[in-house]
């Protein structure tokens, strides 16, 4: 399809497609596709789908990708946060939250 490898993250391709550029980002089976146009992308999942298998896609202004919220604002930026992904590692490891500390890490003497 003409993607070109990141040099830097082998786990990105990129595409320049109708001047604006196109990047697939991938990890193990989460995915990433972005350009400005949504009927590419659309065509982009297609193919994939035809070589890989049906995907679970989701469009929007907010996804989860690597146990990252992701929201897109009006504003062109993105905020990312890892709230609930801590909280269920906090979960996971039984850890006690509700214990309070004098200072925010050990001091060391």
């Amino acid at each position: 399809m003409g993607f070109v490898l990141n040099p830097y993250d082998p786990c990105i391709a990129n595409c320049m497609i109708d001047g604006k550029q196109c990047m697939v980002v991938w990890y193990v089976d989460d995915n990433k596709i972005s350009h400005e146009d949504p009927k590419l992308v659309s065509m982009i999942i297609d193919h994939l789908e035809e070589n890989f298998g049906k995907m679970m896609v989701i469009r929007g202004k907010e996804h989860v990708f690597l146990g990252m919220k992701v929201r897109f604002t009006e504003l062109q930026t993105a905020v990312l946060s890892m709230k609930s992904y801590l909280e269920e590692a906090i979960k996971e490891c039984g850890m006690n939250t509700m214990l309070k500390a004098a200072m925010p890490g050990p001091c060391l003497r």
